[in-house]
């Protein structure tokens, strides 16, 4: 009965219409009276590129611990699995069970885990619609026991629920009234060591959009993780010498006031004797850039995002049908499916709640 308590509790938090990062937190301290843990580490997601946007952690060590996960173990181990696990529909993953009984053959717990004495970690992923909008890690210390299957069967219960509040959250945000309209990007130029060195005034800003900043926040410790991720993506993809696109990646994450930034990075070139410099630029997402999220968010079939991009685009149900080759009374099935998920009547609302309000929520009060 208290697990049922439990689970129903933190069932209500999922739907209580909470941002993600407090929506994280509430959980993790409620969690800590089901499935007790010593440590943790939870995080908000990209769904385009998995990369971490917002980020909590308990009793995970301190500034170097930190900097060995951003720019390390998530690019070389959490970022395969943590995608993995998404794509298979696999809630939880016990460390235990994926080292078969032996920890020292995970990386993360040799560089991490070990070293904090820590030993048993249940990892939850938070994936709906074939996108991640977040994971969980739970960690108990050395000594102590690990992570029972009725333990791991409630985190698999609680999963789809707190990946649903999580994508929820990325609509629920709405700009104060008379928020301004996007102004112009802001612009970071940081050293061989991370610190930034010069930023614009709008770039400070948007940074405020993000998260409250530390005092410390022109240090490479202090800066938000989506400005360090994308920084650390971009040295991977250096170092990699990945595709065409890889010298630029980009990370996009929802601001406070409810509109989505994107941050690119790019590294320029030597000059009068000075090294480069990691410049990372923070602009408000262009339409296009994000209009997908919207649509994913609302947990529409392939068909239905296929259909609703077409009306979007003014085609009528005849083009449509004709487009699709499918009847216009199957599209008109689809449509009533796309209209109950999103919460409208006609298709000029669905365009402007799928394609306008997500993205610039101040134009609409």
């Amino acid at each position: 009965m208290a697990e049922e308590r439990a689970f129903s509790e933190l069932k209500r938090l999922c739907c209580s219409g909470l941002d993600g990062p407090e929506l994280l937190g509430r959980v993790v301290e409620r969690l800590q009276l089901a499935v007790p843990f010593d440590a943790y580490c939870a995080s908000t997601a990209d769904p385009a590129s998995g990369l971490v946007t917002r980020s909590l952690a308990g009793e995970m060590g301190g500034a170097e611990e930190a900097a060995l996960f951003f720019e390390r173990l998530y690019f070389e181990y959490d970022l395969e699995q943590l995608r993995a696990m998404a794509r298979e529909r696999r809630a939880v993953a016990l460390l235990s069970e994926s080292t078969d009984g032996r920890p020292e053959r995970s990386q993360r717990y040799r560089e991490l885990l070990g070293p904090l004495g820590l030993a048993h970690e249940a990892r939850t992923v938070f994936a709906a619609g074939g996108y991640l909008w977040g994971s969980m890690d739970l960690i108990r210390a050395r000594g102590t026991p690990d992570f029972s299957a009725r333990e791991a069967a409630f985190l698999r219960r609680l999963a789809p629920h707190l990946a649903v509040g999580l994508r929820s959250a990325a609509l629920r945000a709405r700009a104060p009234a008379g928020q301004p309209a996007a102004g112009v990007p802001g612009v970071l130029a940081l050293d061989g060591r991370g610190s930034v060195v010069r930023h614009t005034p709008a770039a400070e800003r948007l940074l405020r959009e993000l998260e409250d900043l530390r005092p410390d926040w022109r240090g490479w410790e202090g800066l938000p993780p989506a400005v360090r991720m994308v920084v650390c993506a971009l040295r991977r993809a250096l170092v990699s010498g990945g595709g065409d696109d890889a010298g630029c990646p980009c990370v996009r994450a929802r601001g406070r006031s409810g509109r989505w930034l994107t941050l690119y990075a790019s590294l320029t070139e030597p000059a009068g004797g000075h090294p480069g410099e990691t410049v990372v630029v923070i602009e408000t997402s262009k339409p296009e850039e994000v209009a997908w999220m919207s649509v994913a968010a609302y947990g529409l079939t392939p068909r239905e995002e296929e259909i609703a991009g077409l009306v979007a685009r003014g085609l009528s149900t005849r083009q449509i049908s004709r487009t699709l080759f499918i009847s216009e009374h199957t599209v008109q099935n689809h449509l009533r499916g796309v209209f109950e998920k999103v919460g409208v009547h006609s298709r000029r609302e669905l365009v402007k709640r799928l394609f306008f309000e997500g993205l610039y929520p101040s134009l609409f009060g």
